[in-house]
């Protein structure tokens, strides 16, 4: 299932390429994430609390990305 991560208000989704799984991409300016490939490791949340301009992530949880929540 993809979920909306954000609308990508940073000029660089910092969280797709650091995700080891693959599990993000950005399409049309909107950032998903497939939370059938998504295990959860969290780095995509840590690296948008950290250098991304609106911390999108900063409210979702991992149970969340991983279609649990």
């Amino acid at each position: 299932m993809m979920n909306v991560i954000c609308r990508q208000n940073c000029r660089v989704p910092y969280c797709e390429p650091v995700c080891p799984t693959g599990a993000i991409t950005n399409q049309t300016n909107t950032v998903y994430v497939e939370s059938d490939t998504c295990i959860g490791c969290g780095i995509c949340r840590d690296v948008c609390r950290a250098f991304s301009y609106d911390k999108a992530l900063e409210q979702k949880s991992v149970d969340w990305l991983m279609g649990k929540a």
